[in-house]
C-alpha cells in the first residue's frame, strides 16, 4: 500500500467489474415526457421528478490521493404555474480554509415543444450564481432559461471532493412525485461508513455486493551516473474488495406536509452517510466520527465559539454600568437580556458561529443568531453568571441523532444561566418573550451545553404552555338587536403570536382579524351587532356560542399519518360564553354537555351549558397535555378533533314566544 503514497507516477488504472447500465442519458428526453400534461398517478402535481440518478464513488488520483466523485443527472417535468419555481436549481459545495469541493461538468437544457418539434436552450453562465451561505457552505444557483409551464428540464454535474466526511447523502422523495430515484455506491474496503435509511417509503432495489478490484500504478525512476542515463519502468497491483450499493425507488409519492410537524428533513425518505473509521493494510486505525467529548473541545476552544465568551472584555465596562445596584442574580440576567435585545436586531439569519467581531455587532446594532446569543453569553460572564453557550437544532433544521457526534446536525445557538441550581435557557433574538422563555423554532428534542468541564444535553422542552381564554358576555334585547363584550387573554406562545400580529397589523387590523369573518362593529373591546353568530329567522334565533374561539375544521386531514404530530408546547384554550335571553324568547333546543377524553390523559375536552333563569352559560375546556403524539395515537387524535369539530357546530335555537 505504500506504493501508492511514496512512488513516482506515470499512470494509474482503476480496474473492477462491468457496472450496471445507467437508467437515464443526459440528452434523451423523449417526445411523451413533452407531451404528457399530467402525472397518471397525481393528478393535482404541480411537477414531477421524471428521473434523478446519482452515483459516488470513492476514487484515487496522483495528485489528490483518495477523494470522492459524485455524479448526477436530474430531469424534471412542469406541469403548471406553481411548478416553475422547479426550474431554479442548487448545488451545495463544502469548503473549509485549506479546500473546497470542485464542480465541474456541469450540463443544464431547458426542453420546449413548439410546433411539434423540440427546442433545447442550455444555459449559460448569466443563470449560474455563486453565493457564500456560511463558513463551511457555498451554493451555486441555476436558473434555468426558456422555462415555461410543460418545459422540461435537465441537469448534469460532477463534484469532486476531497472530504472524505462528507460523503453524498441522498433524497429518494421530494415535495412533488418522483418516478424514478436511483442511487449507486461504490466504497473501497479501507472506509468504513455508517449509514442510515431515513423515511417511510418502500425501496423497490436493496443491493449489496462484494467485487474484487484493483489500482495499476505505472512508475519509472531515472538514473544519472554522469555516463548514461537508465530508465527504470515498474508496475504495481494493488488489489481489494469494494463495497458496492444500489438503491431504487419507483413511483415515490410527494411528501405533503401535514399540521404540527417539524423540519421536512426528519421524515423525507433518504439515505445517510457519516466516516467512521479508515483502515490501510499495515496502518492504525484512523477514526473519524470522533466523539461529542470532541465536539466539545473544539468548539470550548474554538475563537470563533468559546473563546467569543472569555474575550471581548470592551464590554465589561458596559455590564459594570447597566447591572449597578442590581443585587440577585435573575435581576443581571434579565437586565444584560434586556440590553442584547434592544441593541441588536435579528437578522433572521440561523447560524452556530459568528460572521463578524461582537464589537462590530453591537456597532451596527444587527446580527445573526450566534452573534446575538454569544454576546449575550459573553456579557453574562462578565456578570459572573454561571453561563454555557448551547448548541442546538431548530424545527425546520430536524431532530439531533445523538448516537451519532457530527457537529454538523446543529444550525444554532442558544445561551444557558444557571442561577442556584434552575437552568434558564435564553435566546435574545427573540425581543417579545420573557426572559427564560425558548421561541418555539428552538423546542426540537435535545441541545449540547459546550462547557470546559464537559459537554451536556439538555432538554429543550417547552416551560410554559400555550394558553388562550376567551370570555364573551352578550346580551339580546326584545327587539332581536344584540351586543356585548368579548375579552381575549394570552399567555405563552400565544401571546407571542397576538404580540406579533398586533405589532405587524396594528390595532385596527387586529381586532379585525381577532374576531375573523363575522362582520362585527369593533369599540376598543367592545363587540356591537354580534349578527353572524346569531341568525333570525323568522320567530328562532340560531345562536352560535363560539365567537373566536373555535375548531370549525378537523386540522387532521389524513386518515393515516407515517410521523409523529408534534405541538411543540402543551395547549389550553378556554371559553366562556354569556348569553343573557330577553323575556319574549324561550329556549327551544339545547346543547348536550360532554366530556371527551384522549387514553392516557394525553389531551381532554369538556363542554359544558347551562341554562339559570334568561341567563345561559356554554363552557369549553381544551387541553392538549402533552407535546408529541407518535404515530400510533394518531387515528384518536384525529378522532379526538373531529368530536371537537361536531360539538362546536352544535347551536342554541331560541324560539320567540
Amino acid at each position: 500500500m505504500k506504493a501508492i503514497f511514496t512512488g513516482l507516477f506515470l499512470g494509474l488504472i482503476f480496474f473492477s467489474s462491468q457496472a450496471q447500465k445507467v437508467p437515464v442519458k443526459f440528452g434523451e428526453v423523449s417526445l411523451a415526457n413533452l407531451t404528457m400534461k399530467s402525472y397518471e398517478k397525481d393528478s393535482s402535481a404541480s411537477a414531477v421528478i421524471l428521473a434523478d440518478y446519482g452515483e459516488s464513488a470513492i476514487v484515487f488520483s496522483q495528485s489528490s490521493g483518495f477523494s470522492v466523485q459524485f455524479d448526477r443527472i436530474k430531469r424534471i417535468k412542469i406541469f403548471t404555474k406553481d411548478g416553475l419555481k422547479w426550474g431554479d436549481f442548487s448545488i451545495a459545495l463544502y469548503k473549509s480554509v485549506s479546500a473546497d469541493e470542485k464542480l465541474s461538468g456541469m450540463k443544464a437544457t431547458t426542453y420546449n415543444l413548439e410546433n411539434g418539434k423540440v427546442v433545447e436552450t442550455k444555459l449559460k453562465n448569466d443563470g449560474i450564481f455563486k453565493e457564500n451561505y456560511d463558513a463551511n457552505t457555498d451554493l451555486v444557483k441555476i436558473t434555468f432559461p426558456n422555462v415555461r409551464e410543460g418545459s422540461v428540464v435537465e441537469i448534469s454535474y460532477r463534484v469532486n471532493s476531497e472530504f472524505l466526511f462528507n460523503f453524498q447523502d441522498w433524497d429518494f422523495q421530494s415535495t412533488i412525485p418522483t418516478v424514478l430515484s436511483e442511487y449507486r455506491i461504490k466504497i473501497p474496503e479501507y472506509f468504513n461508513y455508517d449509514k442510515y435509511m431515513q423515511g417511510y417509503v418502500a425501496l423497490d432495489i436493496s443491493d449489496e455486493t462484494t467485487t474484487s478490484s484493483s489500482i495499476v500504478i505505472n512508475s519509472f525512476e531515472r538514473e544519472d551516473n554522469g555516463r548514461t542515463v537508465q530508465s527504470t519502468h515498474s508496475s504495481d497491483k494493488i488489489d481489494f474488495m469494494e463495497l458496492r450499493n444500489r438503491w431504487v425507488a419507483n413511483h415515490v409519492p410527494s411528501f405533503s406536509a401535514e399540521p404540527f410537524m417539524t423540519s421536512l428533513n426528519d421524515y423525507l425518505s433518504k439515505i445517510k452517510f457519516q466516516l467512521a473509521f479508515v483502515k490501510f493494510p499495515d496502518k492504525p486505525l484512523k477514526q473519524y466520527m470522533g466523539s461529542w467529548e470532541d465536539i466539545n473541545k473544539t468548539f470550548n476552544e474554538s475563537d470563533d465559539f468559546g473563546g467569543q465568551i472569555k474575550a471581548n472584555g470592551f464590554l465589561q465596562k458596559t455590564v459594570d454600568e447597566i447591572t449597578t445596584g442590581l443585587t440577585t442574580e435573575v435581576e443581571k440576567i434579565e437586565v444584560i437580556s434586556n440590553y442584547v435585545k434592544t441593541n441588536v436586531v435579528w437578522d433572521g439569519s440561523k447560524r452556530k458561529y459568528p460572521g463578524l467581531p461582537l464589537r462590530k455587532v453591537l456597532e451596527n446594532k444587527i446580527g445573526n443568531s450566534a452573534e446575538i446569543n454569544l454576546l449575550l453569553t459573553s456579557m453574562l460572564e462578565k456578570a459572573n453568571i454561571k453561563v454555557w453557550p448551547v448548541l442546538i437544532s431548530t424545527r425546520d433544521h430536524g431532530l439531533v441523532r445523538e448516537e451519532t457526534a457530527v457537529s454538523s446536525q446543529f444550525n444554532y445557538v442558544i445561551c444557558l444561566a444557571r442561577v442556584n441550581e434552575k437552568v434558564l435557557l435564553l435566546d435574545a433574538p427573540e425581543k417579545l418573550l420573557p426572559t427564560g422563555m425558548l421561541p418555539e423554532r428552538c423546542l426540537n428534542g435535545r441541545g449540547f451545553a459546550v462547557s470546559k468541564e464537559g459537554f451536556q444535553w439538555i432538554a429543550l422542552d417547552a416551560k410554559f404552555k400555550t394558553r388562550m381564554v376567551t370570555s364573551a358576555d352578550l346580551i339580546l334585547s326584545d327587539d332581536g338587536a344584540r351586543s356585548g363584550k368579548l375579552r381575549v387573554d394570552c399567555n405563552g406562545y400565544q401571546a407571542l403570536e397576538k404580540r406579533k400580529n398586533y405589532l405587524a397589523d396594528g390595532k385596527t387590523e387586529y381586532l379585525k382579524n381577532l374576531v375573523g369573518s363575522h362582520a362585527w362593529e369593533l369599540k376598543a373591546s367592545d363587540i356591537q351587532n354580534a349578527n353572524e353568530n346569531m341568525t333570525l329567522a323568522g320567530e328562532m334565533i340560531y345562536v352560535d356560542p363560539f365567537i373566536s374561539s373555535s375548531y370549525k375544521n378537523n386540522p387532521f386531514k389524513s386518515e393515516v399519518r407515517e410521523y409523529p404530530v408534534d405541538f411543540g408546547s402543551p395547549v389550553e384554550d378556554t371559553f366562556f360564553f354569556k348569553l343573557t335571553v330577553p323575556a319574549n324568547y324561550v329556549v327551544d333546543e339545547m346543547p348536550k354537555s360532554k366530556i371527551i377524553l384522549m387514553p392516557e390523559n394525553g389531551a381532554k375536552y369538556i363542554y359544558n351549558v347551562s341554562q339559570n333563569g334568561n341567563l345561559i352559560t356554554v363552557t369549553s375546556m381544551f387541553h392538549i397535555n402533552k407535546s408529541l403524539f407518535t404515530q400510533i395515537e394518531y387515528p384518536a387524535l384525529r378522532e379526538f378533533y373531529s368530536q371537537i369539530v361536531s360539538k362546536q357546530a352544535e347551536q342554541i335555537v331560541l324560539k320567540k314566544k
